[in-house]
């Protein structure tokens, strides 16, 4: 009889443990905080001052995404992390536990990385120059001095399918000096994901001849993360719940306002 009470008894006791136990902690690098990787610039995504490796008072839809994200997790401390665009697809460990710098997922970087699932939908804008002719067309494209960030699903489009006569400029520090490429002249148009250019294009109205259009490519962004990142079925989680809540469609309302884009055929 003593022996069923004491079993009882430790029964008991482990529901109630199970009973008041919350839910498991998101498995991040650093326990109870998320490192959140950033790049600059990237108007309406990304703002703040960037210093050393971190970032003054980020404000953006990414920066706002990543601290719903934080707390749908349950994570109060969030902290952001340089991480250039450029060493992004590197197999190597990274040193945040994703990063959101508007990358598009494909089948070729998620061979070294891990993504998330899709967070926003993104096709290839088209920024020209001031005091180009508007190019009614894809096909007009061609004959264009066109630019690209390196690394982009952009420069991909116009090396592989678009083939233009002219050798793309390529450039790989950042899309600063494509955008500064295209409002010298240097560039007729630049080649870059729609909401990245049309933010850029109200940030300096008159600077260039305007985003003329959108090529349609059905892109999708997604966070970069790990190779088999533990972290994957919790991010993409709360993702999908900031969906059905409608917490990233106001997200986007708030800061990314922009206009319907034609599309170019």
């Amino acid at each position: 009889m003593k022996r069923v009470l004491l079993a009882a008894s430790i029964a008991a006791l482990a529901m109630t443990a199970t009973a008041g136990a919350g839910p498991l902690a998101a498995p991040t690098k650093s326990p109870g905080k998320l490192i959140v990787g950033f790049d600059v610039p990237a108007p309406g995504f990304w703002n703040g001052h960037a210093t050393g490796t971190t970032i003054k008072n980020p404000t953006g839809f990414e920066a706002a995404l990543s601290q719903a994200i934080a707390k749908k997790l349950g994570i109060s401390k969030i902290q952001y992390l340089r991480a250039p665009f450029g060493g992004l697809f590197s197999p190597a460990p990274k040193k945040y536990d994703f990063a959101f710098e508007e990358v598009t997922i494909t089948a070729q970087r998620a061979k070294v990385v891990s993504f998330s699932t899709p967070y926003f939908d993104a096709n290839q804008g088209v920024l020209i120059r001031k005091g180009l002719a508007k190019p009614s067309s894809i096909a007009a494209l061609k004959q264009l001095q066109l630019c690209a960030q390196s690394t982009t699903t952009g420069l991909s489009y116009i090396q592989h399918k678009l083939r233009p006569t002219k050798k793309a400029l390529v450039f790989s520090a950042s899309s600063t000096a494509a955008f500064d490429a295209v409002e010298a002249g240097k560039c007729d148009a630049l080649i870059l994901d729609v909401p990245i250019v049309v933010s850029q294009s109200k940030k300096k109205p008159g600077a260039y001849g305007g985003v003329i259009g959108q090529i349609v490519t059905h892109e999708g962004y997604g966070a970069v993360m790990d190779k088999g990142s533990k972290l994957k079925p919790s991010l993409d989680g709360a993702i999908k719940a900031l969906k059905a809540d409608g917490t990233i469609t106001r997200l986007q309302q708030k800061w990314l306002p922009f206009t319907r884009v034609p599309i170019l055929k």
